[in-house]
Formats: C-alpha cells, structure tokens, sequence
C-alpha cells in the first residue's frame, strides 16, 4: 500500500519549521525606497505550475516586464502549510530569469495564518526582502468591515491584540481585499504601498495582470512592459 505523504511525522517536522521560522520575522520597514515591485502568482493545472512574474514601477506606474514560466508540481497542497506547494514555483522563476526587485507582492497570506506565517512571509524570508500578501480571505484574525467606500479600511488584530493586517475596500461596494505583511515591512506600510498602487479592479494592477497571465498557456517567455 502506497504510504500518504506527507505523514504525520513529516507534518511535525514541518509545523516545528514554521514555528522557527515565525520568530525570525521582521514587522519594519522597508528600510529604503521601493522603486520597483515584484507580483508574482501561480496557477495550476493537472501536474503544472504556472508562474507569472510582474516587475512593476512604482514611479512610472506600469509594468516593465512580464516573466512566464512552467514548471512541474512536485509537491501536494497541504491545510496550512501552503508554501510547501507554491514556495518553490515562486523561487524558481526569480532564480531562472535572475530577477532583482525592491519589494514582492504574493496572492497569499503573511503573518495573517494559524502558525504566524504564511507564504508571503516564507518567501520574504527565503529572498531577505522586504514582502507582503493580499488575498480575498484569510485564515485567522479579527476584523470589522471596512466602510463600502473605495479607500475604507479596518484593522485585522490577533488573539494578544495586535494588528497584523488591514481589510482595504479597493473599489466602491465591492468585497474588500485583506492586506497582511510578510517580512520587513510593518502592517501600515504594507497598506500604505497597496493604497498607492492602481487599481482596476478588486486587486492592484501588478498583482491583477501577474493573475492574467498565469492562468495563459507557456513554457518561458519575457514579455517588455514600458520603458
């Protein structure tokens, strides 16, 4: 009989990972000017991983260039512990186009998780880059609704009271998006650059276009943005 992975030792050994890793985290910053930003997203289909790569100006408020590549699925989704999944999809496509950024931006949670770290933080911490994270949900945390406005907000506090996120109305009378850092940035400054950024629709315009083209078809492509 075939032997499910991962078993419960391997999910201890994981769990004691990330409590490790939880208290190597740095809620300040970035310590210097965030000229261009990474947004990076995966999609999947059968046994293939579809990465899409946006490096954003944050000055001319535009793309610069678009990096695809398909890479194989090796490892299963598993409850809380995502980065085993799509960490090494996210590395392999900033190693193989050796891509330089001032700050990344993931679809996923931060601090905001069961464990206190999510994969926007495992990947902050893997790069030494300050990171962030914005989903449409997350996993832990208390909040209240921000107001139906474009621009409302609320805080997202933990069990001690402490503010590890922000719930940001992105466009009037639209579901609000939930804003948690990685490492190296503080929860306002996450939600200070997010506010900033163009937006389109319910998701910032780095993150809504690396979405876009992760779900196209591709083996490895660059693709020049504007100059």
């Amino acid at each position: 009989m075939k032997k499910r992975w991962p078993d419960e030792t391997s999910r201890r050994l994981y769990r004691d990972l990330q409590r490790r890793l939880a208290r190597r985290i740095v809620l300040a910053g970035p310590e210097n000017p965030v000229r261009l930003l990474l947004a990076v997203d995966v999609s999947y289909r059968e046994e293939d991983a579809y990465v899409s790569a946006v490096i954003w100006n944050t000055e001319k408020a535009c793309p610069v260039r678009i990096y695809l590549l398909r890479v194989l699925a090796e490892l299963p989704y598993i409850s809380g512990m995502f980065f085993i999944r799509e960490l090494p999809p996210v590395v392999s496509i900033i190693r193989t186009f050796s891509i330089e950024f001032d700050l990344l931006l993931l679809n996923a949670s931060g601090i905001a998780h069961p464990a206190g770290i999510g994969l926007a933080s495992h990947a902050g911490l893997y790069f030494k880059k300050p990171s962030f994270g914005i989903t449409d949900r997350i996993p832990c945390g208390a909040y209240k609704m921000p107001g139906l406005k474009k621009g409302n907000y609320t805080r997202i506090m933990d069990r001690e009271r402490r503010v590890i996120g922000y719930v940001l109305r992105s466009q009037d009378y639209v579901r609000p998006i939930f804003i948690t850092p990685g490492h190296l940035i503080s929860p306002k400054n996450a939600l200070e650059i997010t506010i900033k950024l163009p937006f389109h629709a319910r998701f910032p315009e780095p993150l809504r276009i690396a979405d876009i083209y992760s779900r196209k078809e591709f083996k490895k492509e660059i693709i020049e943005g504007c100059r």
